[in-house]
């Protein structure tokens, strides 16, 4: 991103900060979040279907958003004017986030954001470094994913098949397998199928 776009997103960033020519809401919860609708609606199918057609929104001026945590509305903000979002918590709540915030992407038709989001996921489960902290991220990731999208869930797939500590001891105890089968057999076909692909596991994560 050049420096004029980067400042031009600044200042429409910043006079919704100000609620300057804000004429629309977001909602969550008890929380309002002023927008501008030429912003929202420019960049996602869902909403600017919901503000022309024959909805309430349209009317209204406002959109439900309290399905998701405020965090994650913030972010999604953030990203319409900033092309950008920050998360500020733990690796793996952040983790987490991403799946959300892919999710949020996919839902309202935001592909950047969808994009966005699976890379930020890509990089931070790369870093991670105990078979513990994906184990539990799996059956979010399936669930809150359409079978069209693999992004997310070719990641965790990469991940399993790569070395991480403890994973050996937990392989031969089998209890994550009875577990993650139970939960998500979906898994547990794309990870068999990974081996018919590509026989030989990776010694690194790419």
């Amino acid at each position: 991103m050049d420096y004029e776009s980067r400042n031009f997103r600044k200042s429409l960033w910043q006079a919704r900060q100000n609620h300057e020519f804000t004429d629309f809401n977001f909602i969550c919860g008890a929380a309002r979040f002023p927008v501008h609708k030429v912003i929202v609606c420019s960049q996602s199918k869902v909403f600017h279907m919901a503000c022309t057609g024959l909805f309430k929104e349209s009317s209204t001026s406002e959109y439900d958003l309290s399905e998701f945590s405020v965090d994650h509305v913030k972010w999604l903000i953030d990203f319409l004017y900033m092309g950008t979002y920050h998360t500020k918590f733990s690796k793996d709540s952040t983790l987490a986030d991403h799946i959300y915030m892919f999710a949020l992407g996919d839902m309202y038709s935001i592909e950047p954001l969808a994009q966005y989001a699976a890379e930020q996921f890509r990089i931070g489960i790369s870093h991670a470094q105990q078979l513990e902290e994906v184990l539990a991220l799996i059956p979010q990731v399936y669930k809150s994913t359409p079978e069209h999208r693999q992004e997310l869930r070719e990641q965790v797939v990469k991940f399993m098949r790569c070395p991480v500590r403890g994973k050996k001891e937990a392989i031969e105890s089998r209890e994550w397998y009875d577990d993650i089968a139970e939960q998500c057999p979906d898994f547990i076909k794309d990870l068999l199928f990974s081996y018919l692909e590509w026989p030989d596991p990776p010694q690194v994560f790419w």
